[in-house]
């Protein structure tokens, strides 16, 4: 697992220092040392959204901020602030962010 943190934020800027829009009334960065959408040889290893939008009441964008020097950053866009329960899991290796939704 690389070192990550997870943080509300009031902006997230990506690494030329502009910052990026991300939908929602509240928002979470979502920050991974050492890890990149690509390997060490440059190859792509995620090939996924880097801008997903959700159909749920809570989450309204998550979106790739910073692919740069091997820092990855998420941003996560709420409708409104709710902190999230966290869980690593592996096979593959992952991190959770579970945010309890209405009944």
């Amino acid at each position: 697992m690389p070192a990550y943190g997870i943080e509300a934020a009031t902006s997230l800027s990506g690494p030329s220092g502009q910052s990026v829009s991300i939908a929602g009334n509240a928002l979470f960065g979502v920050r991974f040392g050492g890890a990149s959408t690509r390997d060490v040889n440059g190859a792509q290893t995620y090939t996924g959204s880097t801008d997903l939008k959700p159909t749920t009441p809570l989450i309204k964008e998550v979106r790739l901020v910073e692919d740069f020097e091997r820092v990855l950053v998420w941003g996560v866009g709420l409708d409104h602030l709710e902190c999230p329960k966290i869980t690593e899991l592996a096979g593959p290796i992952r991190v959770v962010l579970d945010f309890a939704s209405l009944p």
